[in-house]
C-alpha cells in the first residue's frame, strides 16, 4: 500500500514590517505592565500610614505629659481648664491657602465657617472638631516662602476629652508637617488652683530644676528643667528651660490663678477663659 510521505510545513518567514510591528508591540505591554506596577504601588503608598516626624513625636509626648502633671493641680481638672497649642512653621508661598481649606472642614469634608482679618493674613473660626477655635495667621513672607502661626484654643465651659486634645493637635501636626515637617511647637494650661504649695507640687512631681526665677507683686512665675519632657529651649542666662509655672493671685476675688507651659509661657498669665471660680 502506497503511503504519502508526511511533508514538513515549512515555517514562514515574517517580514520586515512584520517584525518592526511585533517589537512595537511587545514594548508597548513592556510599558503598561510597568504603568500599572507604578500605579498600584502609589496607592498603596497612599494607603499605607505616614511615620510621624520627631515634631510630631515631642508635640504629643509633651502634651500627655502636661495633662497629667496639671489634672490633680488645678481646680476643675484638666479637662476643665482652657488649653492653648501653638505650632510655627516656615513653609513655602501659598502654604497658609493650602493649609485654610485643609483645616477649616468639619468632619464630613465641608467647609466651616471662618473669619478673615488682616487683609486675609488672619484666619479664625470655631471648629467643633477640635472643641475649640483654631486661628491661623502668616507673621512674614517674601518671595520664597511664609511663617506661619497655628493656634486651637480650647474653654473650660464643655470638659475637654484628652483623647479628643490629642487627636486634634495630631491632624493639625499632620496637616503642618506636609508643608513644614520641622515645625515647632508649644503649649499652655491655664485654671484656678486651691494649692498653696503648687510650684514645689509640680517640682517634686516632674523632677525639674529650677533655671530661672521671678517675683512681682501678686505673681510668681519659675521656669524649670526636666528630662521628663522632649522640647527645650536655651533662656536668656544660656541654660536650657523646657517648663514655666506661674501662679497670680486675685486680689478682687482672692483666687490663684495657675498657667503652665511648655517651653514656656506664650501669652497672658491670667486665667481668661477658664473655669468661672
Amino acid at each position: 500500500m502506497y503511503i504519502p510521505a508526511k511533508s514538513v510545513p515549512k515555517k514562514q518567514r515574517l517580514t520586515a514590517k512584520q517584525r518592526a510591528k511585533q517589537t512595537k508591540a511587545g514594548i508597548l505591554l513592556a510599558l503598561l505592565v510597568i504603568l500599572i506596577s507604578a500605579s498600584w504601588a502609589i496607592w498603596q503608598a497612599d494607603r499605607a500610614p505616614r511615620d510621624t516626624t520627631s515634631a510630631e513625636q515631642v508635640l504629643q509626648h509633651d502634651l500627655k505629659a502636661l495633662w497629667e502633671w496639671s489634672d490633680d493641680q488645678l481646680r476643675s481638672g484638666s479637662q476643665g481648664a482652657s488649653w492653648s497649642i501653638r505650632w510655627n512653621a516656615t513653609s513655602k508661598v501659598g502654604s497658609m491657602k493650602e493649609l485654610v481649606q485643609n483645616l477649616f472642614v468639619d468632619e464630613k469634608g465641608i467647609a466651616s465657617d471662618k473669619i478673615e482679618q488682616n487683609e486675609g493674613k488672619t484666619v479664625t473660626g470655631a471648629l467643633p472638631k477640635y472643641s475649640g477655635k483654631l486661628t491661623i495667621s502668616l507673621v512674614k513672607s517674601d518671595s520664597r516662602n511664609e511663617e506661619l502661626m497655628v493656634v486651637l484654643e480650647t474653654g473650660g465651659s464643655q470638659p475637654l476629652d484628652p483623647k479628643k486634645l490629642l487627636q486634634a493637635t495630631a491632624d493639625i501636626s499632620g496637616q503642618l508637617v506636609l508643608f513644614s515637617p520641622a515645625f515647632t511647637s508649644s503649649m499652655k494650661v491655664q485654671g484656678y488652683t486651691d494649692h498653696e504649695q503648687t510650684i514645689q507640687r509640680l517640682t517634686r512631681l516632674t523632677d525639674a530644676r529650677s533655671v530661672d526665677r521671678y517675683e512681682d507683686g501678686g505673681t510668681i512665675s519659675e521656669t524649670f528643667y526636666t528630662r521628663m519632657l522632649h522640647s527645650a529651649i536655651v533662656v536668656e542666662n544660656g541654660k536650657s528651660a523646657n517648663f514655666q509655672i506661674a501662679l497670680h493671685k486675685d486680689t478682687n476675688s482672692d483666687n490663684t490663678e495657675l498657667a503652665i507651659g511648655i517651653p514656656v509661657i506664650t501669652g497672658e498669665y491670667s486665667v481668661s477663659k477658664a473655669e468661672s471660680p
